[in-house]
């Protein structure tokens, strides 16, 4: 019989009483574990989203007013737990969806929000640890429940997607629930850009697992997803047994949305000028410039953004001459009838103006951007492409309209594992894995990221039908990396090799081992 038989976390060891909760409090909290485990940058109030699309005030009033009343809604209205907005590409999903977010959040109703991306956000393994460390920071009672059980098994922000989403969503909200601490009644998680997490199935698997645990009944939580209506994403949401949960808002290609383009467009241009302290006599651009403009878009607002990147990063003398340049491409190509005919003309229009001493820079930069699909580090792009940092600044400046470099400013986040007091030589606790966190922590900030502002721009480059062969299909961009990565590799076997100071020969890294 035990001692003490109502004891908990007591162990006897060499006649010595010890507290394996006290023992366990040494080193990083749970939650410090669960926030390294989680993407910051997935938040919809993050940094790396400052210049994040919102919907211009005016603008897609009525799509974001059925987001926010679908999460907040009347005391009478019983509204489906699953809520779900569908439209191509460049239509304003995540502006729709960020616009939404912070509507809710300034109301206090918001739990959590994910914004998957190309850039980046794409972590299937981080989906859950982020909602969840959301959560913990909205409601005290299920932060505590969360530290606990991270301290108790650290490895559960490593398990599975299903058994993370168990164990550190439903059996916590659970437990409040049934102790009387519950966080409320169906707390709105804002998903977006779902179709750009890591693969289709996945993406799928997320979609099965919310509508489980919502069917099931085990979770205070309601879901708002929004995405492309892919194939896969179509089929899942269409399953008899999801569907009878899910409300549908689509929002589409139309002239319906000319209006608030023309809002949009109109406040851009005063902007511009604004920014420059231009004073005109007259309006500018002309009346008729603005109506084409509305009318080329052909619904789309990616396209206006775009056009006001373009025009906006003018040079010294002004955004006369960039948008001079667009109406005249659109006069020549002439009003496309093709959902993406005028932003992919738009999208030529960029590349063509590049000077044909850049191009191989340029190919070379898109197809690694489109090939690693995420945000890279611009020292190490310069070093590739073995351009000075003014060079690769130039290159980027001239793709300005739709590539972003982040600030190279940042803090870097490390993990609170690792001890970083002393140098590896002289620190045996520092393990080649805590090695490749810390270069990939630095290497990651160091000098400012680099990445399209819109998945449109790399369909368009990857797909032949729209960007014409000669650009970077993929045969042709494996092609271009093998043949530029192999010159550089025999470069670096033709390099000396550097001697350390210790027993063993220190050895120069290739390139393609960062």
């Amino acid at each position: 019989m035990p001692i003490f038989p109502n004891a908990q976390g007591i162990v006897i060891n060499n006649s010595q009483f010890t507290d394996q909760l006290i023992n366990v409090s040494n080193g990083p909290t749970g939650i410090d574990i669960l926030l390294n485990a989680s993407l910051p940058d997935a938040a919809h109030d993050s940094s790396a989203r400052d210049h994040a699309p919102r919907c211009f005030p005016g603008t897609r009033e009525q799509y974001v007013e059925d987001a926010v009343q679908w999460a907040i809604p009347a005391i009478n209205d019983t509204p489906l737990p699953i809520f779900r907005m569908k439209g191509p590409a460049g239509v304003g999903k995540s502006a729709v969806a960020q616009t939404s977010v912070e509507e809710v959040k300034a109301r206090g109703k918001l739990g959590a929000a994910f914004f998957f991306s190309i850039n980046g956000r794409d972590q299937l393994a981080r989906f859950v640890t982020t909602i969840a460390y959301q959560l913990s920071t909205n409601y005290p009672d299920y932060q505590d429940l969360i530290e606990r059980k991270i301290r108790r098994d650290r490895t559960l922000v490593h398990k599975a997607l299903a058994s993370q989403f168990h164990e550190l969503i439903v059996q916590p909200l659970q437990e409040l629930e049934n102790s009387g601490k519950g966080i409320g009644k169906k707390v709105p998680i804002f998903v977006d850009g779902l179709d750009e997490c890591e693969d289709e199935s996945a993406q799928c698997t997320i979609i099965e697992i919310v509508a489980s645990s919502v069917r099931n009944g085990n979770l205070p939580l309601c879901w708002a997803f929004f995405s492309r209506p892919e194939p896969h994403i179509e089929a899942t949401f269409s399953r008899p047994d999801i569907s009878t949960l899910s409300h549908t808002v689509v929002l589409p290609i139309s002239r319906d949305s000319d209006g608030d383009i023309e809002i949009y467009l109109r406040a851009g241009f005063e902007n511009i000028l604004r920014r420059r302290d231009i004073r005109m006599d007259v309006p500018w651009p002309p009346e008729d410039a603005i109506k084409l403009l509305v009318k080329t878009s052909g619904g789309l607002f990616i396209y206006v953004a775009s056009v006001l990147r373009f025009i906006d990063q003018a040079g010294p003398l002004g955004p006369e001459g960039p948008l001079l340049a667009v109406l005249a491409a659109i006069s020549h190509k002439g009003a496309a009838t093709a959902p993406f005919a005028n932003l992919d003309a738009f999208y030529m229009l960029i590349l063509g103006r590049i000077p044909e001493e850049l191009l191989p820079y340029v190919r070379l930069l898109l197809s690694m951007l489109c090939h690693l699909n995420s945000p890279q580090n611009t020292i190490i792009f310069a070093n590739l492409l073995r351009l000075s940092k003014m060079e690769q600044q130039t290159v980027c400046n001239r793709l300005s309209a739709v590539l972003q470099v982040r600030d190279p400013n940042q803090a870097f986040d490390v993990d609170p594992d690792i001890d970083t007091s002393c140098p590896y030589l002289e620190n045996p606790r520092l393990s080649h894995e805590d090695i490749g966190k810390l270069s990939a922590s630095v290497f990651g900030r160091l000098g400012g990221q680099i990445y399209f502002y819109h998945k449109s721009f790399r369909d368009f480059l990857i797909d032949p039908r729209r960007s014409g062969f000669s650009w970077l299909n993929p045969p042709a961009m494996h092609e271009l990396l093998f043949e530029h990565c192999f010159r550089l590799e025999l470069e670096y076997e033709r390099a000396p090799r550097i001697w350390g100071s210790g027993v063993s020969p220190s050895f120069p890294k290739s390139p393609f081992s960062l």
